[in-house]
Parts: structure tokens; sequence; C-alpha cells
């Protein structure tokens, strides 16, 4: 009973460091935010903080971690609204593109523009593992259903990872045009496409 209460605090402390972070990191990016500045900007000791984490680096992987578990929610919810593989496709392109730019440090690491180039594509090779993964197994469920028909299941993995790859492409474009496309188009394009790749 009392170790569920510590650990219930320390989620608390934990995530009230992770909060703070993530404001300080999205307004002064990950070179001008100090252990001091959370600290102080948490209320804390410096020692607090050490506590939970061991450098500045793991606050910002966890906060990243934070954003990414946001996105995916997110992006779950939108998705599983609908029944259609292809309504399911559509949204997730559209839902994911929007949320990604929104989240500054996840943006920051795929726009790779203050931190080390092997830091942020550790980060960002993580991420389309599980995103390739998740798109996978929408695809698969329309196939078993039979909505997917003009391919072999066993081609789905190939197929998720390269529309990963195109549309990654995209996510990237925005990105480095600081973080400006018109949704409109965007959506427009992905009703015009999507259906030519996924019917």
């Amino acid at each position: 009973m009392v170790e569920n209460m510590i650990t219930d605090k320390d989620e608390i402390v934990k995530n009230e460091i992770l909060f703070q972070a993530q404001k300080l990191f999205q307004q002064y990016g990950l070179k001008k935010t100090t252990m001091d500045d959370i600290a102080l900007a948490c209320g804390k000791a410096k020692s607090t903080l050490y506590h939970y984490f061991t450098s500045k680096i793991e606050v910002f992987d966890a906060v990243v971690e934070m954003e990414v578990i946001n996105l995916r929610k997110h992006v779950k919810d939108k998705v599983e609204e609908h029944k259609r593989m292809l309504d399911k496709i559509k949204t997730y392109a559209l839902e994911f593109h929007k949320e990604a730019i929104h989240k500054v440090n996840l943006y920051r690491i795929m726009k790779q523009d203050f931190i080390a180039e092997a830091y942020a594509k550790k980060h960002f090779f993580k991420m389309m593992e599980f995103e390739q993964k998740y798109i996978i197994r929408i695809l698969e469920d329309g196939y078993d259903s039979g909505e997917y028909k003009e391919i072999n299941k066993e081609d789905i993995p190939w197929i998720a990872e390269m529309f990963l790859a195109a549309f990654l492409g995209v996510v990237q474009y925005t990105v480095e045009k600081d973080g400006f496309l018109n949704e409109e188009k965007l959506e427009k394009t992905i009703n015009l496409i999507a259906p030519r790749i996924f019917c």
C-alpha cells in the first residue's frame, strides 16, 4: 500500500517535471533550456530533477516520448471512428500530419535543426517502425474484410512502408517550410491519391 502511494506521488512529480520541461523546450529549444530552468519552473530543487532524470537529454527524451504517445492516441482515436479501410488511411494521413506539426519538440526532431543528426534519427526511425506496424494492421484488416483485394497479403508490409515513406516526404516538406502547408490542399491530395493506391 505504501509502495503504491510512493509510486503515485513519484508519477505526479515526474509528470509535472515533464509538463514544465515541455513548455520550456517548446519556447527555448533543447540547447537554451537548462536543468536549473526546469527546476525553477517546477518549483523544485534541482536535486529532485536528478532523482528522476540523469540529464537534460533524458528529460527531453521523455518529453518527446510523451508527445509521440499523445500523437498516437489522437490519431488512433480519429482513425477508429471509421469502419472502411480507405477512410481510416485518409484520416491517418491527415491527422498524423496535423498533429506532428503541432508537437513542437517532435517537430524539431524531424527538422533536425538543433541536435545531433544521429540522435534525431534514432527517435525518428523508432517512431516510424511503430507507425508502419499500425498501417500494416489497417491494411490487413481491409484485406481480411475484402475491401483491399487487388494485392497479395504478403505484399502489405512493403506497401505500408512505401506509403509511409511517401507520406513522410510530405510531412518533411511541411517541416522544412516551417510548419506551413495548406491543410485544405493536403486533404484534397489525400482524397485524390489514396483511392488510387488502396482500392
